[in-house]
């Protein structure tokens, strides 16, 4: 099991259980407290409401997709305007990458996830 010095709130913007429950496992395990945002939509109420460390933000759901949402907490007076958002997207089609940084992502972690992936990740953007 991986230790976290410190516990870290972490915000999952994605409408798929599974995809839901292996972001929660893997960043429990990796010692972070996690939200889930079951779209676009509550990923911005969220982001508007209380602070995260990081937002892990999928690019395709309902009401709101991610480029969307991220859009919306980028242009919001709220408490994470300015924080990390990485894109978790299954999508490789090329010119996925540049919608994800016009939007206002940081960077993108592919689907599926794996542990040492998304460790590796968070430990780049979080400091």
């Amino acid at each position: 099991m991986y230790e976290n010095p410190q516990s870290h709130k972490i915000l999952v913007a994605e409408d798929d259980f599974a995809n839901q429950r292996v972001a929660s496992l893997f960043l429990k395990k990796l010692g972070y407290e996690v939200e889930i945002a079951e779209n676009g939509h509550q990923a911005v109420e969220l982001a508007e409401s209380k602070p995260f460390q990081l937002i892990l933000m999928d690019c395709q759901m309902p009401v709101m997709d991610g480029f969307e949402a991220t859009k919306k907490i980028r242009a919001s007076k709220g408490p994470n305007k300015d924080i990390p958002i990485i894109a978790l997207t299954a999508n490789v089609v090329c010119g996925v990458n540049g919608d994800c940084l016009s939007a206002g992502m940081n960077d993108i972690l592919n689907k599926p996830v794996q542990l040492e992936q998304m460790k590796s990740m968070i430990e780049q953007w979080v400091a």
